[in-house]
């Protein structure tokens, strides 16, 4: 480990050296700075990789004129790598940087803006601050719409999203008419036993469980277990939250015995 050290450091040195005789461009020294850290990311060491990777950033920011592709993939690293390490803030600032950055390349991939606009409005969840979530939603979902189309599975998945935030909002209006038009994209271009449906299903029982429309919600609990069956003989853990939430509103109703049977199914059909 000590021998691994000295090497990072001789190597930190030459950079140095070379930097402060204007032997390298700054692009150049930045692209140097950055493999650093990418290696001592892929090897698992990222609190090491990090100064590394801010020294690169640095570099780039400062260099005339700028090149933006060059600063959306060095935000876009330093975003995942804050977010893989908790640093909720600095991750927040990196993915605005890299979207800063990335909406002004031609040939961006509306699936990595997609992504770190999600992962922000996961942060912000996360971190109990709701309200600031949705426009990070919405513009994803605008992207996406503009890329694909308004019938397209990636465009359910947004919407899906979406509306499993509104749910957790208590905005049931909204979320029972987002997780709809999800529900309806998904059944119309996958196969009928494809995951995504029976989740749509299951999370629009959530929306009608919540405000207390039981008949509806059990009419979806009931599809999306049976969908789930469908699709596979030994389902995965979500058929067992279906079948745990379903149990739960079984309760309620007074039915404790037909929960248990159902639960005890479920945990069978599961483990095969």
């Amino acid at each position: 480990m000590k021998g691994e050290e000295k090497l990072w450091s001789i190597l930190n040195d030459k950079l140095e050296t070379l930097r402060a005789s204007s032997r390298l461009d700054d692009n150049s020294l930045a692209l140097s700075y950055e493999k650093l850290g990418t290696l001592l990311d892929q090897s698992g060491d990222r609190v090491k990789a990090k100064p590394y990777l801010l020294k690169a950033h640095g570099v780039l920011e400062k260099a005339k004129p700028p090149d933006q592709r060059l600063l959306y993939r060095s935000a876009r690293r330093l975003a995942f790598l804050c977010d893989n390490l908790g640093q909720q803030e600095e991750a927040i600032r990196y993915y605005e940087k890299a979207i800063a950055s990335g909406t002004q390349l031609d040939d961006l991939s509306y699936a990595d803006l997609g992504t770190m606009l999600n992962n922000v409005a996961l942060i912000f969840r996360r971190s109990g601050r709701q309200k600031a979530a949705e426009p990070y939603y919405l513009h994803a979902l605008q992207i996406y719409e503009k890329q694909l189309g308004p019938q397209h599975a990636d465009v359910a998945s947004v919407l899906n999203n979406l509306a499993v935030f509104y749910t957790n909002e208590k905005r049931y209006a909204e979320a029972e008419k987002t997780h709809l038009r999800a529900l309806g994209i998904r059944e119309k271009v996958l196969p009928p036993t494809h995951p995504d449906i029976a989740q749509s299903k299951c999370n629009l029982a959530v929306v009608y469980h919540s405000r207390g429309d039981y008949p509806k919600a059990a009419e979806l609990y009931r599809a999306s277990l049976k969908s789930w069956e469908e699709a596979t003989d030994q389902p995965p853990e979500d058929y067992e939250i279906v079948a745990a939430n379903y149990a739960d509103l079984l309760r309620s109703l007074g039915k404790a015995r037909k929960a248990q049977q159902l639960e005890a199914r479920a945990r069978k059909r599961r483990r095969g």
